[in-house]
């Protein structure tokens, strides 16, 4: 099926960040999208020509053996302990230097700065920018972030473990969120201890009963509050999280059990519970309820019906078409929740929505777009030391969508009203009126290019492409740049 230029432009901004100038449109961009979903890209801080960036130190690197993000995590908790003690023998100036030096810059910083590069990097010279979209879909659905028990080291590899998952069934992919010890230690499901459990009983520790997680797992993950759960079921299914716990390198570790995720049965509830009428029981397997459970809610209509239309409400509409919905949800019910195929049907009606749909685009992917389309690089500064310059996370932050630090376990928004008011629209003409001075300084022929760039992305007959003519006549290319996009063609897709 063939679009117009100006539609099949729009298509690479829905379901991608837009395409390069210079970079020709694909002949079919539907199978242009679905070609990208086969398999999970590599990852990293790249440079323009997709290959890993060198120029950083040893230290800085992204975090993958699961015995190093756990050595990490410990390393972080331990210099956080010392640090308390040490604010009593130093002088105030001396505690927060070194305090910087060994926790600010390295795990405040560091450790988010180059897990949000690698994402924009990697978005924008990889080899497949529509599975990021999608990526960046189940980062948002499964949200980790910082905060929590100095997690830092654990938020950009628990994300990045979803990568892999994307190509399997989303049973798979649930299990691993709701097990990894990213999300056990964000949503305290380490201290989740069950009241007649032996650590209780023999007041091993302190801790009991935690519902975060167990109620995240079905209002958010799985069912959603529309499936008509109770709280009796969120109970129950904290219970049957309880043990399920985080191994790190520190005195309570045992040898030979592996780090990272550890299930405890001396933390956890005995017995059976009851979740929406079916009874869960451990008996020969120990960790056996929280895998029927998982196995459950995965292919539950509730849950399909959910992530059917979450995704169309991330990728078409505040409002989705029915049908859309509708067709989303029967392939993943008739695929038993395979994730490719689910991805290949929501592009294929972003696609066949995509003149009476629109989405309003997140600050990232509105940043990255611009990046994209005006050839510029995300900043290259690391927060190393006290030097200055233009960071990528700050760059977020200043657009209102601060990675990865999300204030709650429910994502960012992904309802376009939810992003449009004045003072965030007045956030992204400043950041292009600045941003566009140096575009100017570095494009050759900026003129042309901006006329191309109008020619391809608006209609004939669009009004946004008249008003920026009329200013370029006027010779004031920086503005004229600067309302092409912070157009409402470009602010939306």
């Amino acid at each position: 099926m063939q679009r117009s230029v100006h539609l099949a432009h729009q298509f690479t901004r829905r379901v991608a960040f837009g395409l390069p100038h210079g970079t020709p449109l694909p002949d079919d961009p539907l199978a242009w999208a679905k070609a990208q979903l086969k398999r999970a890209p590599p990852i990293d801080i790249l440079e323009r020509d997709g290959t890993r960036r060198t120029d950083l130190p040893e230290w800085v690197h992204l975090l993958w053996r699961m015995d190093d993000v756990m050595h990490a995590f410990e390393k972080h908790r331990r210099l956080e302990s010392e640090s308390f003690g040490k604010a009593r023998r130093m002088s105030k100036e001396q505690y927060q230097a070194e305090r910087r030096r060994d926790i600010g810059i390295p795990y405040g910083q560091m450790e988010h700065w180059k897990e949000v590069q690698a994402r924009a990097t990697t978005a924008l010279y990889g080899e497949a920018p529509v599975f990021e979209r999608f990526w960046h879909f189940w980062c948002n659905h499964f949200m980790v972030a910082p905060g929590n028990q100095n997690n830092d080291t654990l938020v950009g590899p628990f994300q990045r473990s979803l990568r892999e998952k994307m190509t399997g069934n989303f049973q798979s992919m649930l299990w691993h969120a709701t097990t990894h010890p990213g999300m056990l230690v964000y949503l305290d499901n380490n201290t989740n201890t069950g009241p007649r459990s032996r650590a209780a009983r023999e007041k091993w520790t302190a801790n009991s009963i935690n519902e975060n997680l167990g109620r995240e797992l079905l209002e958010l993950f799985t069912l959603s509050p529309e499936s008509g759960y109770s709280q009796k079921d969120v109970e129950a299914v904290t219970l049957i999280l309880t043990g399920w716990r985080d191994m790190r390198p520190d005195k309570h570790h045992k040898p030979g059990v592996p780090l990272g995720t550890f299930f405890d049965f001396n933390h956890h509830e005995p017995g059976s519970q009851v979740v929406m009428g079916k009874t869960y029981s451990a008996f020969l397997r120990p960790s056996g309820k929280l895998e029927d459970l998982v196995a459950d809610l995965a292919v539950h209509p509730a849950t399909a019906k959910h992530l059917a239309r979450k995704l169309c409400v991330y990728f078409l509409d505040d409002e989705p078409p029915l049908e859309a919905v509708r067709h989303i949800e029967q392939v993943f019910v008739q695929t038993q929740g395979h994730l490719p195929a689910v991805h290949a049907a929501v592009l294929e009606m972003c696609w066949a929505h995509l003149e009476s749909t629109r989405k309003f685009l997140s600050p990232e992917t509105w940043l990255l777009q611009t990046w994209n389309l005006m050839g510029l690089a995300p900043p290259r500064t690391a927060p190393l030391d006290e030097r200055g310059g233009l960071k990528t996370p700050n760059v977020l932050g200043d657009l209102g969508q601060p990675l990865p630090r999300c204030p709650q376990p429910n994502g960012w928004p992904i309802r376009s009203v939810e992003w449009i008011s004045k003072e965030m629209l007045d956030r992204r003409v400043r950041f292009m009126l600045v941003v566009t001075r140096e575009w100017l300084q570095q494009a050759s022929q900026p003129r042309q290019i901006l006329s191309q760039l109008c020619e391809g992305h608006f209609a004939p007959d669009s009004p946004e492409k008249t008003l920026i003519q009329q200013v370029m006549a006027k010779g004031d290319l920086r503005a004229a740049h600067t309302l092409f996009h912070a157009s409402p063609t470009l602010l939306w897709s």
